[in-house]
């Protein structure tokens, strides 16, 4: 991205009110009551004194289908909403790569590719859905990102310039690599989730073979999902690692192992449940919510 700015009316309409309390709430409530008719001039004085905290971005690099890897975004959203946590949650999966999952969670008429590009106002693209929970899809971002249309600041920053006082940005893609997710900030965390299966583990190892890249040599947090058993998915993150490893140099960071099925599984006898892909279980919800949410 370019170092020209956006034009300051793209952020003019976003909501007036935050959608949560100040992280310093109890040091407010004892400051001396400023007159009503600042308006919007308090308020940004009340961010320049008390900061708008910026909020931390974790990319779901997730090495499963496209249509588990919106679930995936969908399920760690709520379970960070369901913790207290104002969460913005970015839809990167294409709408035609799903088979099952035929549109986005929340109907929304606008991309944040949009918005990096300069074409859209970012009120327009930022959806609340329920308390603690904001939703925005970024299908348009790495198009934008490849034709050069890109420019202003990183969603991080416009967040900043708001009132919505987001503690984290949870990104759910298939194609987690550098360009694109520059756009969202220079700070963004990942976590690798795959399956046991060897399509999934390639897919996985490019994600790594991409991350690596960026990564500074910290290593790269995986969470295994599904297999026969926890001795399995270990078994298959101890083969990823050993490839990262050889290969790229690259440490790997074992999450875990969750149990899950497949879809399948759960037909009736000779019958056919029209979807093969995974059923992702709620403790891997809570899994990566807790890690997301983890000091430090």
């Amino acid at each position: 991205m370019t170092e020209e700015t956006l034009a300051p009316e793209l952020l003019d309409d976003l909501p007036a009110l935050p959608a949560s309390a100040p992280p310093h709430e109890e040091s407010q409530a004892h400051a001396a009551p400023e007159p009503r008719s600042l308006g919007r001039n308090q308020a940004d004085g009340l961010r320049a004194m008390f900061g708008n905290g910026e909020p931390v971005v974790y990319c779901v690099a997730s090495a499963l289908t496209p249509d588990a890897t919106a679930t995936l975004g969908l399920g760690t959203a709520h379970a960070l909403r369901r913790g207290g946590h104002l969460t913005l949650l970015v839809d990167e999966v294409p709408l035609f790569e799903r088979q099952s999952l035929k549109s986005f969670a929340f109907p929304v008429r606008f991309d944040l590719g949009q918005v990096f590009s300069g074409t859209v106002a970012l009120n327009r693209v930022l959806r609340k859905v329920s308390e603690n929970l904001w939703f925005a899809t970024g299908v348009k971002v790495r198009g934008a990102v490849d034709g050069k249309r890109t420019r202003g600041p990183s969603l991080v920053a416009m967040l900043q310039q708001t009132e919505l006082d987001f503690e984290f940005v949870v990104i759910a893609t298939c194609d987690p690599f550098g360009s694109a997710m520059a756009c969202y900030g220079d700070k963004v965390k990942r976590i690798v989730v795959a399956a046991p299966d060897d399509a999934s583990m390639s897919r996985a190892l490019s994600h790594v073979r991409e991350l690596s890249v960026t990564n500074g040599g910290d290593a790269v947090p995986v969470l295994v999902v599904g297999g026969a058993d926890a001795q399995a998915g270990r078994q298959a993150f101890d083969r990823l690692a050993q490839a990262s490893r050889q290969l790229l140099e690259q440490p790997l960071e074992w999450l875990g192992w969750v149990r899950s099925a497949s879809a399948s599984a759960f037909a009736s006898p000779g019958g056919d449940s029209g979807d093969d892909g995974i059923v992702l279980p709620v403790s891997l919800y809570r899994m990566l919510a807790g890690r997301i949410a983890a000091p430090g």
